[in-house]
């Protein structure tokens, strides 16, 4: 079934002869097309307006210049008084950098007079309405995001931290046969705390539009450090990495995100994979291979590896290590693919910004 679209639209205009017009392009046939039924309330001020706050409206077209100010500032009022619904600029002027500072103040569209038609008039309505939803739906996954970062901090990630910390008592305190099963609480509660720790970073990095603080730092380690701890799950596995002296632009995270890569490969790869990793430098990028002789991964899986929850049928994981990976990789201004390896396996690539003194 076709949704029915329906417009109840505020026109904010002194000018009668404007007002008239906006009215006739608004019930022209072209109109139809976009919606199906547009209600048009008209008023010469912002004053009425403020006077009927609890009046709902889909849109408001404003026209800049009304009795009570002109120009930018009558924006800037509107905002305040309509809240949360989509302004669209009306204007006598064809003022280009005008028409930026209104859409950086919060307008969604700015048309001028003199180019208005009713198809371009109602195709800017049912936009400005459309990316409005959107917006809002964005905000209210960004504040459940939030939510759920405060739930991680302050209930998850503590109670594990007191878990861990009565797991550590019993373990010093147990005789040996009964310490295995608190050793086994602590190793618990540490992975818990390390993925709850990672969860937290990439929400972090979705809702905070400034992103995390970065740093310098010295690739050669960090890639030194990630193949120690694929060697310690496999005695069997290979690491080669060719030696050259990078600093790139990350922060703390990026030792995990290369310890997933390096695991990944181990996990995928069986005991005895060979791991060979190079960087090449060009153009202000940083470009890290991990090339692994493992059982590769088939072209159709290249980029729905890294999407959220997605494992391979072998795994015995939760599916969040790549999309970690791919999440803090990009948030650093980089990127993440992978290809067929030369040694017959898969071949990660991790694409990072070269810090330059």
């Amino acid at each position: 079934m076709t949704e029915t679209i329906q417009l109840d639209v505020l026109l904010v205009e002194d000018n009668p002869g404007d007002a008239r017009l906006v009215e006739h392009q608004l019930n022209s046939p072209a109109v139809a097309h976009f919606v199906d039924d547009v209600t048009i309330s008209h008023v010469e001020s912002l004053a009425p307006v403020d006077e009927r706050s609890g009046a709902a409206y889909d849109v408001v077209l404003l026209d800049l210049g009304l009795p009570e100010s002109t120009g930018l500032a009558t924006l800037d009022r509107a905002t305040e008084i309509i809240e949360g619904v989509p302004i669209i600029v009306l204007t006598g002027m064809q003022d280009r950098e005008m028409a930026v500072e209104a859409i950086n103040r919060g307008a969604q569209d700015y048309l001028p007079k003199a180019d208005l038609d009713g198809d371009r008039l109602v195709r800017a309505l049912r936009y400005a309405v459309v990316r409005s939803r959107q917006q809002r739906a964005i905000q209210r996954q960004t504040d459940q995001m939030d939510f759920f970062n405060s739930i991680l901090q302050h209930d998850i990630l503590n109670g594990m931290n007191v878990i861990r910390a009565r797991g550590e008592f019993l373990e010093e305190t147990l005789d040996s046969e009964e310490r295995e099963h608190a050793s086994t609480i602590v190793q618990w509660s540490d992975d818990l705390i390390e993925l709850t720790e990672k969860v937290r970073s990439v929400l972090e990095t979705v809702t905070d539009g400034d992103g995390r603080d970065q740093e310098h730092r010295e690739l050669q380690a960090v890639l030194a450090d990630a193949a120690d701890r694929a060697r310690s799950v496999s005695d069997d596995c290979t690491v080669t990495i060719d030696q050259q002296a990078v600093t790139v632009v990350a922060d703390e995270l990026l030792d995990d995100v290369f310890g997933n890569l390096f695991l990944n490969a181990v996990e995928h790869g069986g005991d005895d994979v060979t791991i060979d990793v190079t960087t090449t430098v060009a153009d202000g990028t940083v470009t890290v291979c991990l090339a692994d002789d493992g059982d590769g991964i088939p072209s159709s899986d290249a980029r729905r590896i890294f999407e959220r929850g997605e494992k391979g049928s072998e795994s015995g994981g939760t599916g969040f290590g790549l999309y970690f990976v791919d999440t803090m990789v990009r948030s650093y201004g980089g990127d993440i693919w992978v290809e067929d390896s030369d040694l017959g396996g898969a071949a990660f690539y991790v694409e990072l910004p070269h810090a330059t003194l």
